[in-house]
């Protein structure tokens, strides 16, 4: 009985694979797995070269370029980078020198220097990005591909393009990407070097660099080890070096109330509009920048402080680009929520996954982000804080799958998944050709632009007052009048409404 028994568990119980045969099937994943990371990572350059055309073809926006290119004609990097440390709410030293440094090595070829720039930044972002999402299905590419859709599609990446000529916020957002990419890797002494260097430049370019040290520290905080402890320890007393310097030492303080016009209710305000409704008391105005900020990488709404969409709607003068935006954005955000309710238990035992861990790091830096702006609201400021949210929607999405794949669901759970994978694929595909039409129309504009330059120079107060200034606002224009773009005028209306709304 005990031998029939025994030769029926023999007969059932599957024979040990060759040890030749499970190093093939291991080499044969990894070879799989290879080949769609690199598909990933073509798809990134693709996109990368895609808006490196956009680029090359979008003349300077003047308002934000020629005033600064001005001041760097009769000065030197030293003193330039002296005279920016003390200005008051703002410190922003080495923008300046690197500014002076492109500037200088360019030959004269200023356009062409800061926008390859700004396409090394893109190819930089893009491939950290793709990298962060770790693909290595079929599956989990095409999640990535929607979340890179994503990148593109959000109002603040759109804004960032046509920001300066350095181009900060887009640099610091691939710096950011960068360091965490390093510090979710294995841990090198180097890397802690680099991380450092790197977080000293950002504290100097701009005060969104504040930003990189919350990526250091949240990243350690949730498991990432690629930055030591030392590091992490290092580079907070950077940041406390930094708040010492920049408020004790120097006084340069934050911007004030009256520095600039900024957005609120449904409408821009002026600065003396500002002082008159907040000057008593600013905090108000402040939280609401906070709120708002937050809310347009969530929903897209509001643009730059304005409730935009709710005015349109009450008025009844809705666009369907400003529709599928904020839908988008609606669905995008409860596959967010949703994916919170699903693994908050774990957080709480603080068992955490890669998914968790990358999740977790960009809700800090989007926190964080928000809270940086409270002075005033700009959509590209929330540059860094709609990256991020792109990252973290990827993750939420590869759960959203992996739950599909490892249970059956009950028919109308599957539908409605689906429904939800198939929606947010056809709405950031959308949103991401937006980008490209965008592109578009603010070539076209800042080419007008600069065909009135100097009526722009008299309404701005801004003198040209030696040779050499005159010789680069003339180099400039007729570089911007002669570059080839686009007659949006031309375009239909379903192109103005779908992909470029006012």
């Amino acid at each position: 009985m005990g031998t029939g028994r025994a030769g029926i568990i023999a007969a059932n119980t599957p024979a040990p694979a060759a040890p030749h045969t499970t190093k093939a099937s291991t080499a044969t994943l990894r070879a799989r797995n290879a080949h769609i990371l690199a598909l990933a990572y073509l798809c990134a350059g693709v996109l990368a070269v895609s808006i490196a055309y956009c680029l090359y073809h979008l003349p300077f926006e003047i308002g934000d370029t020629l005033g600064n290119l001005l001041q760097l004609t009769d000065t030197t990097v030293t003193r330039i980078f002296a005279s920016t440390m003390q200005l008051q709410g703002f410190m922003r030293p080495m923008t300046w020198a690197t500014m002076k440094v492109v500037f200088d090595a360019s030959g004269g070829q200023y356009f062409l220097a800061f926008r390859t720039l700004h396409v090394l930044s893109v190819v930089v972002l893009l491939f950290a990005f793709a990298r962060l999402t770790r693909v290595e299905s079929t599956v989990t590419l095409g999640v990535a591909l929607i979340a890179m859709a994503a990148v593109l599609g959000m109002p603040a990446f759109h804004d960032t393009m046509n920001e300066t000529e350095l181009n900060t916020k887009l640099t610091l957002a691939a710096i950011c990407l960068v360091v965490l990419n390093l510090a979710a890797s294995q841990p090198r002494v180097w890397k802690d070097a680099v991380v450092l260097v790197l977080l000293v430049y950002a504290l100097l370019a701009n005060e969104l660099g504040l930003l990189l040290w919350v990526c250091i520290a949240a990243a350690h905080l949730v498991g990432f080890r690629g930055v030591s402890r030392n590091g992490v320890i290092a580079a907070t007393a950077l940041l406390a070096l930094y708040f010492y310097v920049r408020f004790l030492q120097l006084h340069v303080g934050t911007p004030s109330l009256n520095e600039r016009s900024s957005g609120f209710g449904f409408r821009v305000r002026s600065a003396n509009e500002l002082v008159e409704m907040f000057g008593g008391s600013p905090l108000p105005f402040y939280a609401y920048n906070v709120v708002s900020s937050l809310l347009m990488v969530l929903f897209s709404e509001p643009r730059a402080g304005v409730f935009g969409f709710v005015r349109d709607l009450v008025d009844s003068k809705l666009q369907s680009g400003n529709v599928l935006a904020v839908a988008t954005s609606i669905l995008s955000t409860g596959v967010t929520i949703w994916f919170v309710t699903q693994r908050w238990r774990r957080w709480l035992r603080w068992d955490l996954a890669y998914n968790d861990q990358l999740f977790l790091v960009s809700a800090a830096v989007i926190a964080a982000n928000a809270a940086i702006s409270f002075p005033y609201v700009k959509d590209v400021v929330m540059n860094i804080a709609s990256v991020f949210y792109c990252l973290g929607l990827c993750m939420a999405l590869r759960e959203l799958v992996e739950v599909m794949a490892a249970r059956p669901l009950r028919i109308d759970r599957a539908v409605l998944a689906c429904a939800v994978l198939l929606l947010l694929s056809a709405g950031w595909t959308l949103r991401a050709a937006a980008f490209y039409a965008d592109m578009r129309v603010r070539a076209f504009k800042s080419q007008v632009d600069w065909v009135f330059v100097d009526d722009w120079l008299r309404d701005q107060h801004v003198a040209v007052t030696t040779p050499r200034q005159r010789e680069l606002v003339e180099q400039l224009r007729a570089q911007m009048v002669a570059m080839p773009v686009p007659k949006v005028y031309l375009d239909p209306p379903w192109v103005r409404n779908l992909l470029t709304p006012d």
